[in-house]
């Protein structure tokens, strides 16, 4: 039976750098759907994590899973090609600021429910976004 190590900051940083290098070999290779679709999984998982730390009683405010998931949106808006994108692009630029505000103010209040009912929002345009490769 194997033995697992308690979570320690050192083995959470290894952690985090060894994910970084994985989806940056990922991105490397990718398309722009699946870059899209890295974007959407760090996203999921940064507001996932956020409501975890205020469940286990933690502040959010000014954290690195905030600021990733603030970043992500920023750079999901930006990317928006709205020149060929049209009305979808239009679309997709207001959902994109309306879960930044949301974000914002899930995480001023520091409010677990609010960041689930923005995961859920954000795993609906990640699910409609998967589609398209199908």
């Amino acid at each position: 039976m194997p033995t697992t190590m308690p979570a320690t900051a050192t083995t959470v940083r290894a952690a985090g750098h060894y994910r970084r290098l994985q989806n940056e070999s990922r991105a490397m290779s990718s398309d722009p759907i699946e870059l899209v679709t890295m974007l959407y999984d760090e996203l999921e998982t940064a507001v996932g994590v956020l409501a975890s730390m205020v469940r286990q009683g933690q502040r959010v405010s000014a954290t690195e899973p905030a600021h990733r998931a603030r970043s992500i949106l920023i750079s999901l808006d930006v990317g928006l090609d709205h020149e060929n994108g049209g009305d979808v692009a239009i679309a997709l630029a207001r959902v994109y600021r309306s879960m930044r505000r949301k974000l914002d103010d899930a995480v001023a209040a520091n409010n677990a429910d609010e960041l689930d009912e923005l995961l859920g929002g954000i795993v609906t345009v990640s699910s409609a976004w998967r589609q398209i490769r199908q």
